[in-house]
This record gives C-alpha cells, structure tokens and sequence, in this order.
C-alpha cells in the first residue's frame, strides 16, 4: 500500500492564489479609484489618495503578500495616469510602507482607533513629503492646500476601505 501525499484542494490552492494576488489587486483598484472625477459627484477638486489606504492597510496586516516591488508598482501606474512627475508617488508609498513595516507591531491586535490614527500620521508624512517633493520638482513651493484637502478626505474614507479589506481578508483565509 502506498500514501499519497495530502495535498489542498482547489479552493485551498485557488484561496492562496487570490490571497497573493488581493493585494496588489486591491492598490491597483484604488489607484485607479483615484481617477473618478469626484469633483463633478461630490464638489471638491482633489481625489483622496486611496492607493495609499491599500498601501498601509495591506503593511499593517499582510506585509508578507503585499512585497515592496508591488508597492512601487501601484505608485508608478500612479505617476504615469496622472501625467505627474515620475517616480514621485511611487517613492512616498515605499518610504510610507517602509515606516509602516518597521512599526506594525504597535498596531496588531490592538484597537480600531489606533490603527486609524496610524494611518492618520501616514497620511501626514504622505502629504507633507509629496508636497515637498512636487515643490521641488516644480522649483517652487506649492500650495500645501490641495494636499491637505486630499489627505483630510483620505482619512475620512479609510473606515470604510478597512473594513472592505478586513472583510475579503477573512474569506481569503477560511478558505485557504
């Protein structure tokens, strides 16, 4: 008689796949999401920069499917859409992710709120370093008021998008 090793069914393997790709899927979507014309629906004129709730949800709770080449990536089809200088977005999410990784620890497992409010304080270097960087690249300092509209509504919006990621985080694994 001989054993066959077990190996994971389909829904087992097909769930690892989807947890592998569900990152990057996700950044990628809300990247794209930024390019809404929200300003025709709710009246404002900046788009709330929601690749960079993907980037620090998924550093936060998966690091480990979210590498720092798809972090770049999703900055860089951002850069490239919004005809903005090269290499900008792309830059301040992998030094956000970078901080993020580093500082996880102090958000596992603890509450909602904290984990807000480390977005909230990403979302603050975000801005103030793509405010610098654009400043710099364009030789002239720019109006800090867009990117704070933009990171305000960030913000405001990251519950939502948590709880989206937490809900298809949690099916991934069950089935996995």
């Amino acid at each position: 008689m001989s054993f066959e090793p077990i190996s994971p069914s389909s829904a087992g393997r097909a769930g690892k796949i989807a947890l592998l790709v569900l990152p990057f899927l996700a950044g990628f979507l809300c990247m794209l999401l930024s390019f809404v014309p929200f300003s025709r629906i709710f009246g404002v004129e900046v788009a709330p920069a929601f690749g960079l709730i993907a980037v620090y949800y998924w550093a936060v709770q998966r690091p480990d499917v979210f590498p720092p080449y798809g972090v770049f990536a999703i900055g860089l089809f951002y850069d490239l859409l919004s005809a903005g200088p090269l290499g900008l977005w792309a830059l301040v999410y992998l030094i956000i992710y970078g901080v993020v990784v580093s500082q996880r620890q102090l958000m596992i497992g603890r509450t909602f709120s904290l984990f807000w409010l480390g977005f909230l304080v990403s979302s603050v270097i975000a801005g103030f370093l793509g405010w610098v960087l654009a400043s710099l690249y364009f030789g002239q300092v720019l109006s800090p008021g867009p990117v704070l509209v933009q990171m305000a509504a960030t913000v405001a919006l990251f519950p939502l998008f948590a709880k989206l990621f937490e809900q298809l985080l949690q099916r991934l694994l069950v089935q996995g």
